[in-house]
């Protein structure tokens, strides 16, 4: 049953439009997004919410507009029915991700994101992750692709304490090697070692380009790894919306690397939508060394 049918004989007209009507179900856990305007009414949606997931243990809601915190990325969670612990597991794409979401980032919208990026790497591919939360990426990557090591970095400490028990809850020691500290700083030491990274985080990716190319192989002319390139962009669906971080991208490259490398674009795509006419989109942009 959906919800917004669930709760037809329990909130008006008026109340029904203002219903956000997706949520998140992470183990046994739901995070839902509330309207100002329902704040009196979340233990009712709690409860529509608990009859359609019967076997659910906590109901957590954020604000519509709530604050995001820049470094850790964790959001204001109130619990408005059940269990006050918000450490659940996760499964996905074969893998399990144990995960607390007051101290962590986790989004189960990207699941199908991990799993595109996981499929495009190959046998004996060396990756950094630079923001990988508890994870996720990383160990998908390497049930996809045992034959790899990922380099994963968060400044998060709880988040590299969840993902050092990902790693051995998935049993891939040895390939998902975490790496705790600013990503800023622990490129310097990954100089030259990588032929993938990865930045998911659209916000501020941007701001870590320059590191990310430095930290790709590209020894030799014609040398080339890819960077799967995350951003924010506005506007309609179409072709436009990928101009701006791509020509934003290229600006970044040109200016820290002048015409020495030469970038190419692989694939884009809208992640998800996460505000009217604002999307998280990526593009995969193959870098190549010219000379």
């Amino acid at each position: 049953m959906k919800l917004k049918e669930a709760l037809k004989d329990a909130l008006d007209e008026n109340e029904l439009t203002k219903l956000i009507k997706s949520y998140d179900v992470i183990g046994d856990i739901i995070i839902i997004k509330n309207h100002p305007e329902l704040e009196s009414k979340k233990e009712i949606i709690a409860e529509a919410l608990r009859r359609c997931y019967p076997r659910v243990r906590t109901i957590a809601a954020v604000p519509l507009y709530a604050h995001t915190d820049e470094l850790y990325r964790t959001r204001d969670l109130e619990v408005i029915w059940g269990d006050e612990d918000m450490e659940t597991t996760h499964k996905e794409s074969g893998c399990s991700f144990k995960v607390n979401l007051k101290q962590v980032f986790f989004s189960p919208r990207l699941s199908h994101e991990r799993m595109r990026v996981a499929k495009k790497v190959l046998p004996d591919e060396r990756i950094i992750n630079m923001f990988s939360g508890v994870g996720c990426f990383s160990i998908v990557i390497a049930k996809m692709q045992p034959r790899t090591k990922i380099y994963s970095i968060d400044v998060n400490p709880y988040a590299v304490e969840y993902m050092k028990a990902n790693v051995r809850l998935n049993k891939v020691e040895g390939k998902v090697i975490p790496v705790p500290g600013d990503a800023s700083e622990e490129l310097e030491k990954l100089e030259g070692v990588a032929d993938r990274v990865l930045m998911p985080l659209p916000e501020q990716a941007y701001s870590f380009l320059t590191l990310a190319v430095r930290g790709l192989k590209l020894d030799k002319g014609g040398a080339r790894g890819v960077i799967h390139y995350y951003d924010v962009s506005t506007g309609r669906k179409g072709d436009g919306l990928f101009n701006v971080p791509l020509e934003r991208a290229r600006d970044i490259v040109s200016s820290a690397f002048g015409d020495s490398l030469r970038i190419e674009v692989e694939e884009k795509r809208i992640v998800r939508s996460v505000a009217p006419r604002k999307y998280h989109v990526v593009l995969d942009l193959r870098v190549v060394r010219m000379r």
